[in-house]
């Protein structure tokens, strides 16, 4: 699976190709066996045979004079390669162009511009498409590699190494396995365990979970269950994620509390021990983001506080998420109207917390991020 990012967005899925426009929307699926993308095209090659989708609909098709299995494309050619042998074949004329052998298999092309980058397993080496002549050859072992055209960005038991066309190189040391990886503008992310990162000037950032992932300009698109989209200076910018506990418990607050600090950066928490305290505290703090509120309090109770929260605008950007005991749940569905996004069954246990918090911290980026 992979994600192409352009006037519309491909996302490569087993044997099709989901394509969204650039509000996120699905707009049709396409099925295919072996695919790549550039500009507003995808290509599917089924041994010999290449057709060419223009956004949405079937281009081109046309007979290659050999089978391909593994290749990427530009608006002129296919680059292909079979273990050490890489050729390149004209879409215009149909016909090999260059074929050339290199000392060990290779493991991955990536072109930009006019420089083709070569992935072997013992080395990495830029060829200069227009001359037909190799430009750069550095022997460097790696797992997983990527450029952006100026930095090579590479993976090795728990290092990140980039390196620039001069050949300096510079470590960063992340102790993590990476499955995927991608440089651009400087950023650096990557995914290791279903976790997307962001690594910029020695950072590094946590995103959110996912399995794939594109750059595209100053936004990462991401894909796990569905795509979402990330503004990166938006991530950069370490805004901080407020969160307010309101219940006369100080236990179930402490627990709240603790849950959200111990799993999770950047965010802030707040307490209060009824609503009426609780309406004070949004009055100091109108940026609180996100609200756990119990249900039976003194002074002020849940429901008779999420109204007040309701009824001033100001504070419509706030998620609300109710705490109750098993019999109250029916109670706290009557709330949904007031804009309530769940709840939470007492008597609270951390391991139940930490879902939620990170489900409304998602929610709030996403709000953010348009």
């Amino acid at each position: 699976m992979k994600i192409c990012v352009d006037r519309w967005i491909y996302i490569t899925k087993k044997n099709e190709v989901l394509i969204f426009d650039n509000k996120l929307n699905l707009i049709k699926r396409v099925n295919i066996s072996n695919v790549d993308c550039f500009n507003n095209y995808f290509i599917d090659i089924n041994k010999n045979i290449a057709k060419i989708y223009k956004e949405t609909s079937l281009y081109h098709s046309i007979e290659l004079p050999k089978e391909v299995n593994n290749f990427i494309i530009d608006n002129h050619y296919i680059y292909g390669y079979e273990k050490n042998n890489l050729f390149i074949i004209s879409l215009i004329g149909n016909k090999v162009v260059f074929n050339a052998s290199v000392k060990t298999d290779i493991k991955k092309l990536i072109l930009k511009e006019s420089s083709l980058f070569i992935h072997t397993k013992e080395s990495i080496i830029i060829l200069d498409v227009l001359k037909k002549k190799i430009v750069f050859t550095l022997p460097f072992v790696s797992e997983i590699l990527d450029t952006d055209g100026k930095n090579i960005v590479t993976y090795k038991d728990g290092v990140i190494y980039k390196i620039d066309l001069d050949k300096h190189i510079t470590k960063h040391k992340i102790n993590k396995k990476i499955d995927k990886i991608q440089i651009s503008n400087q950023y650096i992310v990557f995914i290791s365990n279903k976790q997307l990162y962001l690594l910029y000037n020695k950072e590094l950032k946590l995103i959110s979970k996912s399995q794939f992932f594109q750059i595209c300009g100053e936004n990462i698109y991401s894909f796990e269950e569905k795509l979402k989209k990330y503004n990166i200076p938006s991530l950069l910018n370490h805004e901080t994620i407020k969160f307010l506990t309101v219940d006369d418990s100080t236990t179930m607050r402490m627990i709240i509390k603790n849950a959200i600090l111990n799993n999770f950066d950047d965010v802030e928490v707040f307490e209060a021990k009824n609503g009426k305290k609780a309406l004070d505290l949004l009055e100091k703090h109108p940026d609180i983001n996100v609200i756990f509120m119990d249900w039976n309090m003194p002074v002020m109770d849940g429901k008779e506080t999420v109204i007040k929260i309701r009824e001033n605008p100001k504070y419509d950007h706030i998620k609300i998420i109710m705490a109750t005991t098993e019999g109250g749940k029916e109670k706290v569905r009557e709330m949904i109207n007031y804009g309530v996004k769940g709840y939470l069954v007492k008597p609270l246990k951390p391991t139940s917390v930490v879902p939620v918090v990170e489900k409304m911290i998602e929610l709030v980026k996403e709000e953010k991020d348009v």
